[in-house]
């Protein structure tokens, strides 16, 4: 291994740092590595025995700069990722992430970097802050897939942003059965019967199947089996950042995992029975002359319903709390998973856990509430 002394304007000393060594590849090929501009000959150091002990665990070891912006363009190139999702992404990325860690090397990214960048977000909404975390995690896992890098430290990071959402005061994504009552009563009035009551079904599909919103706007009555009392999610509605008369399906779901058939529930059972009756059109969420119900525009509505009525609502909601429901019906984690058509059971698990977690605070709570002991006596 070789340390360089070298001339440089650019750093305060006059000079920078570069280390050389050789090694064998996987296939026993002799090969050189070498990088330059290190402040000191420690840092230099640091770096190397790094380097080596990538090496030392089958990593392969790339000299080459890999900045965000390419591997950003790579990452949404990978099968699995919807329309809705390139664009949701893309306009993500464009705002927040891009401008600030674009050109950066990948692996000059640790957790310190990574840290201060969410810092920094700290006035911006958290739904888009999430979003970039979960951008930059998907980077990270493509550039560790890649052998660009050996970890990516994501998941330690600690978020900041402003929460411009008018939850409940918990702040969770619940919403509680008499609040949806309420919900459904005023969605299902109005002058226009066919788009009150396809408002209606959007509502209740998400809150019985729990489905996602490009799921239930793209579901076909042919995916209606109202004999065997089951519903068969196989595409989504591709609708994020066209308009209304540029919708359109793919044969597609979020995840392979998200591809399955699900048991009806009796109350979602009888409210398609009679709407199958009264709508003609091939989709089961559509308006009075049969194009697609704008995901849009209906989420727009609802979410002013809801306020008129004194909570918030986003279509999410529905999702998070057939979860939810599940599990305090009891349901085992496993088929909460099933049912959720979650692409990893870690995230119906984590779901589970927060749940459990409060319902046995609440146990404890009532089962000792008037139970104060006196400390006096």
């Amino acid at each position: 291994m070789r340390f360089d002394k070298r001339e440089s304007k650019k750093s305060k000393s006059g000079y920078t740092w570069r280390v050389t060594f050789e090694y064998k590849d996987s296939y026993g090929r002799k090969k050189k590595y070498s990088k330059s501009g290190f402040a000191t000959k420690k840092a230099a150091q640091v770096h190397a025995l790094a380097v080596q002990s990538d090496l030392a665990k089958g990593l392969v070891v790339d000299n080459t700069v890999h900045t965000v912006d390419e591997l950003f363009h790579q990452m949404v190139q990978l099968p699995g990722y919807s329309p809705n999702t390139i664009r949701t992404y893309s306009d993500n990325y464009k705002v927040h992430i891009g401008p600030f860690l674009g050109d950066a090397d990948i692996k000059d990214l640790h957790y310190p970097e990574l840290q201060l960048f969410f810092a920094s977000k700290s006035s911006v909404g958290k739904s888009a802050v999430k979003t970039s975390k979960s951008i930059l995690k998907n980077i990270g896992i493509l550039a560790v897939k890649a052998g660009y890098i050996s970890d990516w430290p994501i998941d330690l990071v600690s978020l900041s942003g402003v929460d411009n959402s008018r939850h409940h005061e918990s702040g969770d994504e619940y919403l509680p059965e008499t609040d949806f009552r309420k919900l459904l009563d005023r969605v299902s009035t109005g002058w226009n019967t066919f788009s009150c009551g396809a408002r209606a079904m959007f509502l209740l599909l998400g809150y019985y199947l729990g489905l996602r919103i490009s799921e239930a706007s793209a579901l076909k009555w042919e995916d209606v089996d109202l004999v065997r009392k089951t519903v068969t999610v196989r595409r989504q509605l591709v609708y994020v950042g066209i308009n209304a008369p540029e919708y359109y399906t793919i044969d597609m779901t979020k995840t392979q995992k998200s591809r399955a058939t699900l048991p009806i529930p009796a109350p979602l059972l009888d409210a398609l029975e009679q709407w199958r009756e009264y709508n003609p059109y091939p989709y089961v969420l559509c308006l009075e002359d049969g194009r697609f119900l704008d995901p849009k525009q209906t989420r727009r509505t609802i979410k002013d319903y809801a306020a008129d009525l004194g909570f918030s609502f986003h279509p999410h909601m529905l999702r998070h709390t057939f979860i939810t429901n599940l599990v305090l019906a009891g349901t085992d984690p496993k088929t909460i998973a099933e049912l959720a058509r979650h692409k990893s059971p870690v995230t119906s698990l984590q779901i589970y856990t927060e749940i459990t977690d409060v319902r046995m605070a609440e146990a404890v709570a009532r089962t000792f509430e008037d139970e104060t002991p006196d400390l006096k006596a």
